[in-house]
């Protein structure tokens, strides 16, 4: 047999999470990225909510692939913080590229929080029609 909980104990457990002091600083910014393969090459596409656009940084170097920037938080007049999921602060992903992507032709653009890297294949190296004799 199952016990009936009351209305009261069941919104006193569900806030009991929230009693735990929390700040912001202990959350970090760590953006999700999403790559798919796309015809002659690969597109890497990383979350940056709550991020300017001239907060990103994007560098390629020998086969490395750079994200970073930072991710501002807000300037509330509080008094603490009761609980803190959003991640704030300084961020940085790093990919190793294969020798197959074309470094000279790498492309990024950001629209509404969404960064979108193209990464192109090296035109000798991407898909291409074989005759059948």
């Amino acid at each position: 047999m199952y016990a009936l909980t009351s209305p009261r104990n069941l919104i006193d457990e569900f806030f009991r999470d929230f009693e735990r002091p929390s700040t912001p600083e202990v959350a970090t910014f760590r953006p999700a990225v999403d790559v798919v393969q796309v015809e002659g090459g690969f597109v890497l596409r990383a979350e940056l909510p709550g991020v300017a656009k001239d907060a990103v940084k994007v560098e390629v170097k020998e086969q490395i692939l750079m994200i970073s920037g930072e991710k501002p938080a807000p300037n509330y007049e509080t008094k603490g913080y009761r609980y803190s999921e959003i991640g704030y602060g300084k961020f940085e992903r790093t990919f190793h590229l294969s020798e197959s992507i074309d470094l000279n032709r790498v492309e990024a653009k950001f629209e509404s929080g969404i960064l979108e890297i193209k990464l192109s294949l090296k035109p000798e190296l991407g898909p291409r029609q074989v005759t059948i004799a």
